[in-house]
């Protein structure tokens, strides 16, 4: 579905971490071990650096709200993420991560906006000029409640929005799908986001 996006000049990507740069495993990463990357997603990421793209991980961790997960061992996995970028020349913005779990009701958890909002006030961009890129409703959900735009990805374990959404310019196979098609054609005619 996205075959007709252009070269569309975001000044900041927003990257969902499970599912899009790594392999989103059913218990969650809990350990540096069980970091893998999906194929691909780095030469995206060089794509998006070689641009001028700014990127940011944003990414909800639930299992640190469990007790299942160690702040100190999310910061490690975060470390080998990074590491992993290296032979690609980047380095990441910044990552955010929620660690509260779904009954928490807290305002950064994606669908909720609250993670987006603080990278897009850290970045200093503007809604309508930032992508977010996930593999689940919830990601679309957050950008669309942000302003900002968003594509779902299939290389995680969420299903695509059934229903039109604004700002949601559809779904691709994965990240370096959705990297190929914004150096493509022209801006798809969709609706705006919201603009809160």
């Amino acid at each position: 579905m996205t075959e007709g996006l252009p070269g569309l000049a975001f000044d900041l990507v927003l990257l969902d971490r499970d599912g899009v740069l790594n392999r989103d495993l059913a218990r969650g990463v809990r350990h540096q071990s069980d970091w893998e990357w999906l194929p691909e997603a780095r030469e995206a990421v060089r794509m998006l650096s070689e641009s001028g793209t700014r990127m940011m991980v944003v990414t909800n961790q639930a299992n640190i709200g469990r007790g299942l997960l160690a702040r100190a061992e999310l910061n490690a996995i975060h470390r080998r993420m990074i590491d992993g970028l290296r032979p690609v020349r980047f380095s990441l913005d910044d990552v955010f991560a929620c660690p509260h779990t779904p009954d928490d009701g807290c305002l950064c958890r994606k669908p909720r906006p609250g993670m987006i909002l603080a990278a897009l006030k850290r970045a200093q961009v503007r809604p309508d000029r930032t992508l977010l890129i996930g593999d689940q409703e919830s990601d679309i959900a957050a950008a669309q409640a942000a302003g900002c735009w968003a594509i779902h990805v299939r290389s995680g374990k969420g299903d695509p929005p059934e229903d039109a959404r604004a700002g949601h310019l559809g779904s691709a196979c994965d990240l370096l799908s959705v990297v190929r098609s914004l150096h493509g054609s022209d801006r798809p005619g969709t609706a705006r986001p919201n603009q809160g």
